[in-house]
């Protein structure tokens, strides 16, 4: 091969290897770039969609589950109601108390006040004494608890009661005087106060009438 020719080979070479470089550069590069780019957009909106898919599946199960929600919230009504509710709450202790077997009941309602660390329930403190049973005090325990109304019992203080001139067998059980130191709540509503009613204007002839009638009374 002559010289020339050999010098033309390099030249045709580096020419080739010029282009294959500015087609990587400039062409190539870019489009794996743009590629990369297109593939984390991808990568993101795939993950949006799974995201989108969880919400739509946790929405749908809301709806599934709404009549459930809807009769918890019926049911936590009833143990919170709007009212203080006293009188029918009384009631319902002095059932259980006879279903029970506990006797000298008495129930004392304190005056309602805000929750300790607040909230938007009332509470109202319930004192309640009575005459049994260590047996008959569970059993009044347990039936308490499963009122509709939510109470809660902070304390509980019990001690014998002593029979003058009796003396006990070991088999029978004590006769205890307890008392309870419960709670009872409520959810006042806000009821919105409408504008306060005016007396309408009297028209303007209302005077008129007046002197008419008394004029006619003057007549008779």
């Amino acid at each position: 091969m002559e010289r020339n020719d050999r010098n033309i080979l390099i030249l045709g070479l580096l020419i080739i290897l010029l282009l294959v470089v500015g087609y990587y550069f400039l062409l190539l590069g870019p489009l794996r770039s743009e590629f990369a780019a297109r593939s984390e957009e991808r990568s993101v909106k795939e993950e949006q969609l799974g995201q989108l898919n969880q919400q739509v599946a946790e929405l749908e199960a809301v709806a599934q589950n709404a009549p459930e929600i809807e009769r918890q919230l019926l049911e936590l009504s009833k143990r919170v109601p709007e009212q203080p509710e006293i009188p029918t709450f009384v009631v319902q202790v002095e059932e259980i108390a006879e279903a029970a077997g506990v006797t000298q009941l008495s129930i004392e309602p304190g005056v309602p006040e805000p929750p300790p660390g607040g909230g938007e329930f009332s509470r109202i403190p319930v004192t309640m004494t009575f005459e049994g049973t260590y047996d008959q005090l569970q059993d009044f325990m347990g039936r308490l608890m499963d009122l509709v109304r939510l109470v809660t019992v902070n304390e509980v203080s019990y001690e014998e009661v002593a029979a003058e001139d009796t003396v006990l067998d070991e088999g029978i059980e004590r006769l205890l005087q307890v008392e309870l130191s419960t709670e009872v709540y409520f959810q006042p509503q806000d009821v919105p106060s409408g504008p306060e009613p005016t007396a309408p204007e009297p028209p303007p002839d209302a005077p008129a009438q007046e002197e008419e009638g008394e004029e006619g009374t003057d007549v008779q």
